[in-house]
């Protein structure tokens, strides 16, 4: 099914809905590339996982470092490289997605509608939190560093889900299935029907208004 199709259920709610309403549903840049997609493929636990594979995909050249890439006297053996950088992996990805899904199910509680956290500090605590990781492991090997760069390195992507995705997700939800997610009545798609009948209305109600002057 064409992604436009897929979408066209909330979006067509939308014009239901006041301007800073509408602001609030569609977010930013990133939420609205992530809205781009059916949102049973945008769900918070999965943006929670995808955030964890990207980390692992960044860390898996520094840990491949470590072992010279299986690069030994005996041969080329990259399986002690690759099961590390796995596991690490599966296991950020696992433990985020719990803890997006997590963040789903307190929304859901507390109703909250999403707040947007600063772009500059989120999108540059993963920058920091890695170039903390690769000093640490170049130089210094300690274990305190290496968990403060770990966790600025993971924490932005819980961060933005909590406070931004996973309210806009159940608000999207909502409005996909006709509810209106600011507590007032149904939203209704607006149809090309409906559009063409309001368009024959005003040209009726303007000729009328010249016979009449």
């Amino acid at each position: 099914m064409p992604r436009a199709l897929v979408m066209e259920g909330w979006r067509s709610r939308l014009e239901g809905l006041d301007e800073e309403q509408r602001e609030l549903i569609e977010g930013g840049g990133l939420s609205q590339r992530f809205s781009q997609f059916p949102l049973h493929l945008i769900h918070p636990a999965f943006i929670g996982a995808l955030y964890a594979l990207l980390i692992s995909l960044a860390v898996a050249g520094p840990i491949g470092n470590a072992y010279d890439f299986g690069i030994g006297g005996g041969g080329w053996d990259p399986w002690p490289w690759l099961r590390d950088v796995g596991f690490i992996g599966l296991t950020m990805m696992l433990a985020l997605a719990l803890v997006a899904h997590m963040s789903l199910l307190i929304n859901k509680v507390v109703l909250r509608p999403p707040i947007s956290p600063p772009r500059t500090l989120l999108f540059s605590m993963p920058f920091i939190g890695f170039a903390i990781l690769l000093l640490n492991w170049s130089s210094f090997t300690s274990p305190i560093p290496e968990l403060v760069g770990w966790f600025i390195l993971v924490i932005p992507g819980p961060t933005y889900v909590h406070l931004s995705w996973a309210p806009r997700w159940r608000m999207l939800t909502m409005l996909e299935d006709g509810r209106n997610p600011f507590g007032a009545e149904e939203v209704k798609p607006t149809s090309h029907e409906d559009e063409i009948e309001l368009e024959e209305v005003v040209e009726a109600l303007g000729t009328v208004d010249v016979q009449t002057d």
